[in-house]
Formats: C-alpha cells, structure tokens, sequence
C-alpha cells in the first residue's frame, strides 16, 4: 500500500517539495560559499524572479538571479541560473537562459556583466560540460555545492 501512495506522489513531492528545496540551497550556496570571482563580483542580492516574454505571451522563471558589485557599481546582475534537482541539464536549459538574458537586454538591463549557470543534482550532458569548457556557463553539481570554493 505505501508503495503505491509513494508512486502516485512521487512527482508532485519532486515538483512542489524537493524542487523548490534545492533551488534555495543553490541561492544559499551562491550567497554563502561561492567564491566572488564565481560570478564576476561579490553578491549582494540572491532570489528568484520571472522574465516577461510578450512575444511568447508568457514569462520564464530564473531560479537563481545573482545582483552584486563589481568595482564601485552595485546591484550588478551577475548570474540568471536555473536549477534542478532531479534532470540532467543539457543545452536545452543553456538555450532557456540565453533567452531570458535576451529579453532582459531587450527591456534595457545592463546584461554585460551577466554568467548563466545550471545548477544539478543529477549532473549534466556532455555538451552542456563543453559549452562550460568554452566558458559560456557555470555549472554547479552535487560535489561543488557541497564543498564551496
């Protein structure tokens, strides 16, 4: 009987209870124990947030959203990051988050300053490990989250 009750729970606990758990840790990990030179500045400011898409008629969620100071000017976005707890990322994530970067520099943002990151409980594909190689995303596992920089 338990196995059954867990079966037919299982994806809406991973969606509305583990899911949600692990993107606040990657924003912990981001405030407390990511080294500075990580996203280019010392944060300031880690939360979350939507990005409209009007073109779309519809809004994308950032996990991780990264404000700090880079030299003398603060609230720089540094970092749009999506998390998750239980998907390898691939390029597909890459691609969603360039996308939002794209409408934000669209609205006026300052984008210049910005590191997309995909952050992973359950790893990443090969290319989305080389497009981290070629320095085009940051990329935050299971063993980097819990040994800091």
């Amino acid at each position: 009987m338990a196995e059954q009750v867990w079966e037919t729970s299982r994806a809406r606990f991973l969606s509305a209870v583990v899911g949600p758990h692990f993107e606040h840790v990657c924003r912990e990990w981001v405030a407390h124990f990511a080294a500075p030179d990580t996203f280019g500045g010392m944060p300031i400011d880690v939360s979350y947030g939507t990005v409209p898409d009007q073109g779309e008629r519809t809004s994308h969620e950032i996990d991780v959203v990264v404000r700090g100071a880079v030299g003398q000017d603060n609230g720089v976005l540094l970092s749009l990051g999506e998390a998750k707890w239980d998907q390898v990322m691939g390029m597909g994530h890459l691609d969603r988050l360039r996308h939002a970067e794209s409408l934000l520099a669209g609205r006026g943002v300052d984008t210049s300053a910005v590191r997309l990151a995909c952050y992973s409980g359950a790893g990443f594909t090969d290319e989305l490990r080389a497009a981290e190689d070629r320095g085009e995303v940051i990329l935050v596992d299971l063993g980097r989250l819990y040994t800091g920089e």
